[in-house]
């Protein structure tokens, strides 16, 4: 399928986005308890922004024609890219982190 239009690469890369969401959840599915994070709004907030990166780097890639599995598969890279620079950073351990709650380096940890 070939996109011709700058709102259906978007829309296509936003999609794939989304696929990685799904797969977060699934990862989740055998835990006996959801995160935290799941009820916070400032996940969800993440997670549509992280959607709305795979839109935008589609059409920076491809601009406004592209075969739509190739604006797919790029839109669900960026997030999980962005997922690996985000815990590539260390936690820091000791009086410095006195946090033990949901942080989003931790939410990026799954």
């Amino acid at each position: 399928m070939n996109l011709t239009s700058m709102w259906a690469v978007f829309g296509v890369g936003v999609a794939g986005g989304g696929v990685a969401e799904v797969l977060h959840w699934w990862n989740l599915r055998l835990q006996a308890v959801l995160p935290e994070y799941a009820k916070s709004p400032i996940y969800w907030i993440i997670t549509g922004v992280m959607a709305l990166t795979g839109g935008l780097v589609a059409i920076l890639y491809f601009g406004s024609s592209a075969d739509g599995i190739l604006v797919l598969h790029v839109g669900a890279a960026t997030p999980l890219l962005i997922q690996k620079l985000v815990t590539s950073i260390p936690e820091h351990k000791g009086a410095k982190s006195m946090s033990s709650g949901p942080t989003i380096p931790r939410f990026f940890r799954w």
